[in-house]
């Protein structure tokens, strides 16, 4: 049996732990959805249509893109418990497998996602949207790599205990994405704006902001990169007593797959079935799937720190494990925390639903739907955030396939039927659709809390 976890000596220097890693990076995260409420902001000003299209096109590459950032993700446990054990050179060998993995891995995501444009026709999406979701995701396959490649450098970073970085690069990113996204997007009316004179730019609309993205995604991993290669040195491999340097295996793309991969495919399945709804949503209509927009980007921006939370948890679970200590103790209380926080913006939306979407767009019809999503969107966030924390500690722990599953049980065997169920064959329009999305995160927290439970009932072996 493993040692009780001492709330009285542990709970403190874990909180604090949890806390040091997790508000950088969750600030982090939040200039990173930032990013695409400006430019649903900025697109929706200029045309409902450009902001359904780029809308379905954002959703698509949200959902496949994943696969990507999941296997970026994978480095958490790899290079965590590494310098738990003390292997400083494997941790940074994690980073060059983990990069090289997300690239191979983006490209079948990139791929993927075209695929699914083939078929929004049939599936009922207006057929002259089409042509400008394609046009965004054309615009915006650069930024699907650059988000994966920041996703392992931003988690690389963290398990060394450097979270500025990731911030900063973040914070320039939005700069450049906000200029590049309001000149592409609006034309010569940007330029009017700050008093410049026309210089005949047309107006790209949904490709300009698709390429606004990958502007500033290009910022965001030149900075995060040359970050993580200014600590290589401290990184060096330990000299034995002997003064010869102690033997380490370096990480192995394939390592870094056998993680990445079903954390990549739990990203997919999740998102997926987000991005499905965001679909169907716009079988119901622009006003509607534009409404689904802004308020799935609110709801994104506030569980962005829940980003913060479930990484720094895996960090935590990732160093226990590589000590040879129990886990449960800086899992459960990252899920806790996760919880808890979630409540905050539960609050903030079910009193403010109206002033929160009436930021992003003028249109009333939008705005009366926007409202009534806002409402079941507080009711989710409690549960979406213990998902998310929960799945952050089992990653720690190595253990990703457990998650995938759990996610592909209770998102497309429960959630989507009744969400299908809710809002076409009841007539409860978009507030159904999300409705069965709720059912499906309640689910798959509950899942993965009692899977963590019992997963750390004795010590985790090292992956």
């Amino acid at each position: 049996m493993i040692p009780a976890f001492s709330l009285s000596t542990n709970l403190r220097h874990e909180l604090l732990a949890i806390a040091r890693i997790a508000a950088p990076t969750a600030v982090a995260q939040a200039g990173l959805v930032a990013m695409t409420l400006v430019d649903t902001a900025i697109v929706g000003r200029v045309s409902v249509d450009e902001l359904a299209a780029a809308s379905m096109g954002r959703a698509i590459l949200f959902a496949t893109g994943g696969l990507g950032i999941g296997v970026g993700v994978a480095i958490e446990p790899l290079a965590a418990q590494a310098l738990g054990a003390g292997e400083r050179e494997r941790a940074w060998s994690a980073l060059g497998a983990t990069l090289r993995a997300s690239l191979l891995v983006s490209t079948v995501a990139i791929a993927l996602g075209f695929l699914v444009t083939l078929f929004l026709v049939p599936a009922g999406i207006d057929a002259a949207l089409v042509p400008r979701v394609q046009a965004y995701m054309v615009g915006h396959t650069p930024a699907t790599f650059c988000f994966a490649m920041f996703a392992a450098g931003r988690a690389f970073l963290q398990v060394l205990g450097h979270t500025r970085p990731a911030v900063m690069a973040v914070a320039l990113a939005n700069a450049v994405n906000f200029l590049v996204c309001s000149v592409l997007v609006r034309g010569d009316d940007a330029l009017a704006d700050v008093g410049l004179p026309a210089l005949g730019l047309p107006r790209l609309g949904a490709l300009g902001a698709g390429i606004a993205a990958s502007v500033g995604g290009l910022a965001l991993i030149g900075w995060i990169l040359t970050s993580a290669r200014r600590l290589r040195a401290d990184l060096a491999p330990e000299k034995s007593t002997t003064g010869t340097e102690r033997p380490v295996e370096p990480v192995t793309v394939r390592s870094v797959l056998r993680i990445g991969v079903p954390a990549g495919m739990q990203i997919l399945v999740e998102g997926g079935v987000f991005s499905t709804v965001a679909l169907a949503a716009g079988r119901m209509g622009v006003h509607v799937v534009s409404a689904h927009q802004v308020a799935i980007g609110l709801a994104s921006f506030s569980f962005m720190s829940m980003i913060g939370v479930s990484s720094a948890t895996a960090v935590r679970v990732g160093y226990a494990v590589g000590a040879g200590r129990s886990a449960r103790g800086p899992g459960l209380l990252g899920i806790a925390m996760g919880s808890t926080l979630m409540l905050v913006s539960a609050t903030l939306f079910a009193l403010f639903p109206r002033q929160l979407v009436g930021l992003f767009s003028q249109d009333a019809r939008v705005i009366e739907v926007g409202v009534s999503l806002m409402r079941v969107a507080a009711i989710f966030q409690i549960f979406d955030g213990a998902q998310a924390v929960a799945a952050g500690a089992l990653r720690g722990a190595g253990d990703t396939r457990v998650s995938f599953l759990a996610n592909l049980a209770a998102h497309w065997l429960l959630g989507f039927p009744l969400a299908l169920l809710f809002g076409f064959a009841l007539d409860l329009g978009a507030t159904g659709l999300w409705m069965g999305l709720t059912a499906g995160l309640v689910v798959v927290s509950v899942l993965l809390t009692l899977r963590f439970v019992r997963l750390t009932r004795g010590l985790i072996a090292r992956v």
